[in-house]
């Protein structure tokens, strides 16, 4: 993936989680540094980001994660689901919203929906990587 044409789109799928901070700030740092390591080991070929960034002021979050295809954001909701890191994931940050961008399969589209994920298709732009 180095550059598409203009306007032509692509197969990737993009979530991002704007994310309220619950817990305090030190203990929630240590599940964000091991939410990287756990999913960085995942069996996940198809997940080509996974990025936490905190607020200057330090009380809210946007995680960013990028995947080649439909089927690779659907695995990385699934592993996320079945892994130890969901309850405390939900215990230390409120989901302020959640939205999947690019071309979402049927399936993708009725497990991201049951968290409340707006979902944007594609209109127009180009990259470069």
């Amino acid at each position: 993936m180095s550059k598409s044409e203009p306007n032509s789109g692509s197969s990737v799928v993009t979530y991002i989680f704007e994310l309220g901070l619950r817990g305090d700030l030190e203990t929630c740092i240590k599940f964000i540094n091991d939410s990287v390591i756990h999913t960085h080991g995942c069996n996940e070929p198809k997940t080509i980001k996974f990025e936490w960034y905190l607020s200057a002021d330090e009380t809210s979050a946007t995680l960013f994660e990028m995947f080649e295809d439909s089927d690779g954001a659907k695995l990385r909701g699934e592993n996320l689901l079945a892994s130890p890191l969901i309850g405390p994931f939900q215990e230390l940050f409120e989901i302020k919203s959640f939205t999947v961008l690019g071309p979402v399969k049927k399936d993708l589209n009725d497990l991201v929906t049951q968290f409340g994920a707006g979902i944007r298709k594609y209109s127009g732009g180009f990259y470069r990587l």
